[in-house]
């Protein structure tokens, strides 16, 4: 939702591409996650909309990629359910619309994470989009059946317990949420969503609770790795959570994702961005200290995300002990974010129609869509590139084994 679908697209594919894995983010999960899924009848998971043949024939004689995308939205107002076109991907073989029909049951769903998917990382924010259950009296509940079928596509789920931009919650404004993001997220569309700033089963001095739910979506995702994403403002941060692993560590998430306190959302207040949490070098450092003195580093993975644009930023945090980096803002940068400002949708619409819901400024980066791809996928490949090469010149055979005493300089400055 705050990303338009074209560009969440074009994320995927790029990392689907390169090997590399994607986050979903807090929005919910959508056939835009799927880029590279073949269609076929016999996916019972799927639902679609065939259109007549003689459609067809007028699309491929359209000259240029421009015309062709115009038709297809045509097509889309005239025979998909109102306003539904976004739900929707193309296929030009069969020449039909198609997505997931989360209406089918379990079972139709696939039994294993397929190499189309891509490498999946689902992430589960506080508002539960995409996972809430409305009951009898108007409250949400947690929808454990629409769980599991998005498992399906899945290799790993993120709780997203706080991020750098967000401590007082996500945000996605009216003009953004529209009927289709609505229906993607589980939510009443046409006024903003506002996330708690405290997800909803995790309460401090609690943590054995949030353990056993940790467990839950482990065991009914078939034991896939489940883990959790914090900000660092202090010890008091995360010694309750690594004294939890220390008690119970079957029940211990399989990866801590740190973000910095000057990571997160483009469109976050520039006070709560830079001003609160440690930044990313010095979070890391206390992390693997705390876990070092329990005794329980070696039970789950470090991942760091912080505006790590660099390479060379990025070798600092494997040393600093990240087992793994996230790249956020970068991607949107190399995707074509031009950095205007106009992320939120109130002032205006996002000029390269990468974070907006407005079609006519989608429709320019849907025409240069495979470039985009190629784009975002050359920045993950000279990116990983780039730290490989930092770490030859540190003498050792991996970025995997830089250590503390390759850092000279263990701030962010440059």
């Amino acid at each position: 939702g705050a990303i338009g679908f074209e560009a969440t697209a074009a994320m995927a594919a790029a990392c689907h591409d390169a090997g590399a894995a994607f986050n979903t983010g807090e929005g919910g999960f959508a056939i835009h996650h799927l880029p590279r899924l073949s269609f076929s009848f016999e996916k019972k998971y799927l639902r679609y909309h065939q259109i007549q043949k003689g459609w067809k024939v007028l699309f491929f004689l359209a000259p240029g990629k421009r015309l062709k995308n115009r038709i297809i939205d045509f097509l889309g107002w005239l025979f998909l359910p109102q306003g539904h076109r976004d739900l929707f991907l193309f296929n030009e073989e069969y020449f039909l619309f198609y997505t997931i029909n989360w209406k089918a049951p379990a079972s139709d769903f696939p039994k294993k994470v397929e190499e189309e998917f891509g490498q999946i990382i689902f992430q589960m924010g506080s508002g539960l989009y995409g996972l809430r259950k409305r009951t009898e009296d108007g409250s949400f509940d947690f929808d454990w059946d629409r769980f599991q079928k998005i498992a399906s596509f899945c290799s790993a789920f993120e709780i997203k317990l706080a991020q750098g931009a967000k401590q007082s919650g996500g945000i996605l404004k009216k003009e953004k949420n529209t009927e289709v993001v609505a229906e993607i997220r589980g939510v009443s569309p046409g006024i903003d969503l506002i996330s708690p700033n405290r997800f909803p089963f995790y309460t401090a001095g609690k943590e054995e609770d949030f353990f056993d739910f940790l467990q839950e979506i482990s065991e009914k995702s078939g034991g896939k790795p489940v883990g959790t994403k914090i900000v660092i403002s202090g010890r008091q941060n995360i010694e309750p959570l690594v004294q939890q692993i220390k008690k119970t560590p079957q029940k211990a998430p399989d990866f801590l994702t740190i973000d910095g306190g000057d990571g997160g959302s483009g469109a976050a207040p520039i006070s709560l961005s830079v001003l609160f949490g440690e930044k990313i070098e010095a979070a890391l450092t206390l992390v693997n200290e705390v876990l070092h003195e329990y005794g329980v580093r070696d039970q789950l993975k470090i991942f760091a995300s912080a505006k790590l644009y660099a390479p060379h930023q990025s070798a600092r945090a494997l040393a600093l002990g990240a087992d793994a980096i996230g790249n956020a803002r970068s991607i949107m940068i190399a995707g074509g974010c031009i950095r205007a400002g106009l992320c939120s949708g109130e002032q205006g619409n996002c000029p390269v129609g990468l974070a907006t819901m407005n079609k006519g400024k989608r429709r320019a980066y849907a025409q240069a869509w495979d470039v985009k791809v190629e784009q975002i996928g050359n920045y993950i490949r000279a990116h990983n590139h780039g730290i490989i090469q930092v770490a030859a010149i540190c003498g050792v055979d991996s970025p995997s084994d830089l250590k503390k005493e390759h850092v000279v300089c263990a701030t962010s400055s440059i």
